[in-house]
C-alpha cells in the first residue's frame, strides 16, 4: 500500500473517531448517543460505510502486525527496571511514529491520551451495531487470510513465550513441582503449534478444549505460586514474571477465542478494546508501576498484617495485657526522652545530632520489641492490612463481625496509647525529680522546659502538622517490617542462619532457635530501627533545608511534660499546662489517624478494593459510635 493511501486512510478514520468522542471523557451517555447517531448515519449512506471499512480492513492487513497483537497490554521479558527506564525513554521523548505500524496508526486515529476511557465505557453491543453498519460482520473483513494470518503469528509468537518464561529460575524456584512433573507451560506450546499451520481452515472443536485446559492448568499453577509466595515471601522479578505470565496468558484466550469463533464481530470489539485502552496505559507510567507493586504491597501488608493481629485485643485478658505491654513501653520511653534532653543539651551540629537522636530512639525501639513491650502508635499500620483482608473476605451480612474486629483495634488502641502515657509522664516527672533531689537540678533548664512545653501547643506550635510526618513515619515503618519479613521468608533466613557454620559450634538446637527467632523478628527490629532513624534525621533535614519539618510523637510528647511539669513552678504552668495536655491528646489522634489511613489505603489498593466497600461498614460503626460510643475506648464486657 503507497504511503498516500494509508494517510487518507487514517485521515478518514480519525475523523470518524472525531464524530465519535465526547466532549468528556467520562461521559459515556454522550458517547454512546454519538456512536448511536453515526450508526444511524452511516445506515443511510451505505458509500461511506464502505470506504470506511475498507480503510480499517487496509489498516488491519498490513503486514507484520503480530507483535502488536502479541505485545500490547503484555510486560516486555525486560523486566521490571528495564521495562520502566524504556517506559520512561519513550514518555519523554516519543519516537516518531510510522503510519505502516497498525500501533502508530491508532495511535494517530485516536489522538487524545483520554481516549480509552470513552472506549471502555460503551457497551459492546454499541460498537458491534456501529461495526455491523459498516458491514465489518461480512466474511470478506474479519475472515481474511491477512487478518488471520496475523492472529495465528500473535498466538505463535505467544505461546513461544509463554513456554520460555516459564522456564524462569525464579518460577521453578517458586514452583519446584514444574519441573518434577510435565509443565502445562510445555505442553500448551506443543498442542498449539501444530494448529496453527492453516489460517484459512477452521480450528477442529476438540483441540480447542485441550489447549483451553491446558491454559488453565498454567493458571492453576500461577495461582499455588501465588499462594506459596504468600507464606514464603515474594521477590519484585517474581511479582512482574507472575504478572507477565498472566498477561500472556489472557492474550492467548482471546486470540484464541477470536480465531475459533464462528461470529468473530463481539468478540473482535472485545479485543480492540482492549487493545486501545493498554496502549493508551502503555503511555503512563503509574498505572504501570502500580499494577507491578500491587502482589508485592499485598505481601508486605500481609505479612505486617501478621504482626498486627498480635495488636488487638479480643477480649478482656487481651485487653489487660496489652495495657502491661504498653505501660512497659511506656516506662523504657521515658528514659529514652531522658537521654534526647541530654543530647540536645550538647548542641551537636545538625546532622550529628539527627544520627544521635535517631539512634536513641531506634535502639530505644527495638529494646522495647525485645522486651515484649508495646510502642502504641505502631499498632494503625500494623492493624489496617488485617481489617482490610476482613473487607475483601466479608459477606455484606457479616459487617457485624468485621466492625466488632474493628471495634476490638480501637479500644486496643486507645489502652495503648493511654498505657505509654499512664507510665511514660510519671516515670519522665519521677526521674526529674530524683535528679533535683540528687543534684539540685533538673535534666531540662526551665528554659528548656518551657520549650518543651510549647512544643506540643496544638495551636501556637506546628505541633499536629509535625505529629503527622510522624504519623507519615509510623505508616512508612510498617510497610518497612512487612517488606523485610517478606524477604525473610522468600531468601530462607531462618534455614541460612540455622547452617552457618561459625554459629553450630554454639550447638546446633541453639543455631535453630536463633535462625527462628531472627525470621519471626527481622522485620520488626529493622521497623523500628527505620522509625527510630526517621523521627530522629526529621528534624535535622528540617533544618538543614530550611523547610518546617519536624516531629511529635504522643509517648515522647507526654514523657516531656512530665519532665516539665517536674522542673516549672505553678505560676508558669498555669497557662501552658492545659494547652499542653490538649496538645498530647491531639497529638496522640494524629498520629493513629494518618499512620492508620495510609496503611489502610495501601493494603486495600493492594487487594484492588476502594473505600466505596467501606460504606456500608462505615454505617455499621457510626450507629455503634453513637449509642455505645465507650464500646470503641472499654475492653468488652465478661462472657457469660
Amino acid at each position: 500500500m503507497d504511503e498516500a493511501t494509508l494517510c487518507a486512510d487514517i485521515a478518514r478514520l480519525a475523523a470518524l473517531t472525531d464524530r465519535l468522542r465526547p466532549s468528556d471523557a467520562e461521559d459515556g451517555v454522550a458517547a454512546e448517543a454519538n456512536i448511536a447517531a453515526e450508526t444511524l448515519r452511516l445506515r443511510s449512506h451505505p458509500e461511506e460505510a464502505a470506504a470506511l471499512a475498507a480503510a480499517m480492513r487496509r489498516l488491519l492487513t498490513l503486514p507484520h502486525q503480530s507483535a502488536f497483537y502479541a505485545e500490547t497490554g503484555v510486560h516486555s521479558a525486560l523486566g521490571f527496571l528495564l521495562e520502566f527506564k524504556q517506559r520512561l525513554g519513550q514518555r519523554l521523548l516519543p519516537p516518531a511514529p510510522d503510519p505502516a505500524r497498525l500501533r502508530d496508526a491508532l495511535g494517530m486515529i485516536f489522538t487524545r491520551r483520554d481516549d480509552d476511557v470513552w472506549l471502555s465505557i460503551v457497551a459492546d453491543e454499541a460498537w458491534v451495531e456501529l461495526a455491523r453498519a459498516l458491514g465489518l460482520h461480512q466474511s470478506s473483513h474479519l475472515a481474511a487470510d491477512e487478518v488471520l494470518a496475523n492472529l495465528y503469528e500473535a498466538l505463535r509468537l505467544l505461546s513461544y513465550r509463554l513456554a520460555g518464561a516459564a522456564l524462569d529460575r525464579e518460577l521453578l524456584r517458586a514452583g519446584p513441582d514444574l519441573e518434577r512433573h510435565e509443565s502445562p507451560f510445555l505442553a500448551q506450546n506443543a498442542a498449539l503449534v501444530p494448529l496453527l499451520t492453516a489460517p484459512g481452515h477452521a480450528l477442529p472443536p476438540d483441540e480447542v478444549s485441550h489447549v483451553d485446559v491446558l491454559l488453565a492448568q498454567c493458571d492453576e499453577v500461577l495461582e499455588r505460586v501465588r499462594r506459596k509466595a504468600a507464606q514464603k515471601g515474594i521477590s519484585i522479578r517474581l511479582t512482574y514474571l507472575l504478572a507477565r505470565l498472566s498477561q500472556l496468558i489472557g492474550r492467548m484466550r482471546e486470540l484464541f477465542d477470536l480465531a475459533a469463533e464462528l461470529d468473530r464481530l463481539p468478540r473482535a470489539v472485545r479485543l480492540m478494546k482492549t487493545l486501545l485502552a493498554a496502549e493508551k496505559q502503555r503511555q503512563r507510567l503509574l498505572p504501570f508501576v502500580g499494577g507491578n507493586i500491587a502482589l508485592l504491597a499485598r505481601n508486605v501488608t500481609d505479612h505486617a498484617s501478621r504482626h498486627g493481629e498480635h495488636y488487638i485485643a479480643e477480649n478482656r485478658t487481651d485487653w489487660w495485657a496489652m495495657a502491661k505491654s504498653a505501660a512497659g513501653g511506656g516506662i523504657v520511653i521515658a528514659f529514652m526522652a531522658l537521654v534526647k534532653i541530654k543530647l540536645a543539651a550538647l548542641h551537636l551540629p545538625p546532622l550529628t545530632e539527627g544520627i544521635a537522636f535517631g539512634l536513641n530512639y531506634g535502639l530505644g525501639f527495638v529494646l522495647i520489641h525485645l522486651l515484649g513491650f508495646t510502642v502504641a502508635t505502631k499498632q494503625p499500620a500494623m492493624t489496617a492490612a488485617s481489617i482490610a483482608a476482613g473487607v475483601e473476605e466479608a459477606h455484606p451480612r457479616e459487617l457485624g463481625r468485621l466492625a466488632d474486629l474493628v471495634q476490638n483495634v480501637s479500644r486496643t488502641q486507645f489502652i495503648a496509647v493511654l498505657g505509654n502515657i499512664g507510665l511514660a509522664l510519671p516515670v519522665a516527672w519521677l526521674i526529674a525529680m530524683a535528679s533535683i533531689a540528687l543534684t539540685g537540678a533538673s535534666p531540662a533548664s526551665p528554659a528548656k522546659a518551657a520549650h518543651l512545653l510549647h512544643e506540643v501547643h496544638p495551636f501556637a506550635s506546628g505541633s499536629l502538622f509535625f505529629a503527622a510526618v510522624a504519623g507519615v513515619g509510623l505508616f512508612l515503618s510498617g510497610l518497612v517490617s512487612g517488606y523485610y519479613d517478606n524477604q525473610a521468608r522468600y531468601h530462607g533466613l531462618a534455614a541460612r542462619i540455622a547452617h552457618q557454620p561459625w554459629l553450630r559450634r554454639f550447638g546446633a538446637e541453639r543455631a535453630t532457635r536463633f535462625g527462628d527467632y531472627l525470621d519471626a523478628h527481622y522485620g520488626a527490629i529493622l521497623g523500628n530501627l527505620f522509625f527510630g532513624l526517621y523521627l530522629g534525621l526529621a528534624g535535622a533535614f528540617g533544618v538543614l533545608t530550611g523547610l518546617p519539618v519536624d516531629i511529635r510523637h504522643v509517648a515522647f510528647s507526654s514523657a516531656n511534660l512530665g519532665t516539665a511539669l517536674a522542673t516549672l513552678d505553678r505560676a508558669a504552668l498555669a497557662d501552658a499546662l492545659p494547652w499542653a495536655v490538649a496538645g498530647v491528646a491531639c497529638i496522640a489522634l494524629v498520629n493513629l489517624a494518618v499512620s492508620f489511613l495510609l496503611a489502610l489505603y495501601v493494603a486495600m489498593k493492594s487487594r484492588g478494593q476502594g473505600f466505596t466497600q467501606m460504606l456500608g461498614l462505615g454505617k455499621i460503626l457510626g450507629r455503634r459510635l453513637l449509642t455505645k460510643p465507650l464500646s470503641f475506648m472499654l475492653p468488652p464486657p465478661r462472657s457469660p
